[in-house]
C-alpha cells in the first residue's frame, strides 16, 4: 500500500520560463538515492486528487529533497500547478522515494568508478542528483556530462554548472538542437554520432553511464554505445515519453 507523506515547500528556483526546481521537506521520508523518484499528490479542495511522478534533482540532505518540474502540458492538472502557483510554505503529499535501476552509485565499491551523464532536456533532473551527491559525498569520482538541450534559456542549472566547469569540477558539453550562444562552437541541430563519441569518456576508463531524456534520443545513444562495445551492464537508461 502507498504511504503518502505530508511534504511542505521550503525552496524554489525558476530553471528556465517552463521550469522549476522546488525543494521540499518532507518528515520520515526514507533515505533517498540519487537517481530516485518520488510521486507528488494534488487534492483539490472538492476532493478530487492526482498525482504524478517526477525524478530527484537534490538528495543531500535526506528528508529535505528537490525535484525539477518541467510544463509539458499547458492544460495538465500537475505540472503547470508546480512550475507557475506552488508557493513557499504551501503543503502537498509525497510518496517514495522509489526506483533502484537507475542510482548512482549502484554498490559502494562503484562509488570511485568514473561516470558518463549524458541527458536531454529535463531529463538532466536524476543526473544532477547524482552531480551534487559527489559533490557532497565522493568528490574523488571523475564526472563528465554531456547536456542536449533546446537553448540556452531552456538549459536547467546553468549557474550551478558553470561555477562546476569554471572550478575544475565538471566537463560539461553542451549541444543545442534549435538555438545557440554566441560563439558556440557548433551551429544548433541534432547530436551527430562523431561529436557523441568525441564528447565522451573512453571505453578503456571503464565508465558508468547513466542516460536520460525522451525516448527516441535515448534509445539512439544507447544503441551507439553497444555498437561501440560499451557493456551492457554499465549502462542505464531511464526515458520518457513526450506527450
Amino acid at each position: 500500500m502507498t504511504t503518502w507523506r505530508v511534504a511542505t515547500v521550503v525552496g524554489a528556483v525558476t530553471e528556465s520560463p517552463t521550469a522549476r526546481s522546488i525543494w521540499l521537506h518532507v518528515p520520515g521520508l526514507p533515505v533517498p538515492r540519487a537517481g530516485q523518484h518520488i510521486d507528488i499528490r494534488l487534492t483539490a479542495p472538492d476532493g478530487y486528487s492526482t498525482s504524478r511522478s517526477y525524478s530527484l534533482s537534490d538528495v543531500r540532505e535526506g528528508e529535505t529533497v528537490a525535484v525539477s518540474v518541467e510544463e509539458l502540458d499547458a492544460h495538465g492538472d500537475v505540472s503547470p500547478f508546480l512550475v507557475r502557483d506552488l508557493e513557499i510554505g504551501e503543503q502537498v503529499e509525497v510518496a517514495g522515494p522509489v526506483g533502484m535501476q537507475f542510482v548512482w552509485p549502484p554498490t559502494d565499491s562503484d562509488a570511485s568508478r568514473p561516470v558518463q551523464l549524458i541527458a536531454g532536456g529535463s531529463g538532466i533532473a536524476p543526473l544532477m542528483s547524482m552531480v551534487r551527491l559527489r559533490e557532497a559525498a565522493h568528490p574523488a569520482t571523475p564526472m563528465r556530462l554531456l547536456y542536449a538541450t533546446r537553448s540556452p534559456e531552456h538549459a536547467f542549472y546553468r549557474d550551478e554548472f558553470a561555477l562546476l566547469d569554471r572550478t575544475g569540477r565538471l566537463s560539461v558539453d553542451w549541444f543545442y538542437s534549435r538555438s545557440a550562444p554566441p560563439g558556440a562552437p557548433r551551429e544548433p541541430g541534432r547530436i551527430t554520432r562523431d561529436e557523441f563519441f568525441t564528447a565522451i569518456l573512453p571505453r578503456e576508463r571503464e565508465p558508468l553511464f547513466y542516460l536520460c531524456g525522451g525516448n527516441a534520443y535515448v534509445e539512439m545513444l544507447g544503441d551507439w554505445l553497444l555498437e561501440a562495445g560499451y557493456p551492457i551492464g554499465d549502462i542505464r537508461i531511464e526515458r520518457f515519453l513526450v506527450t
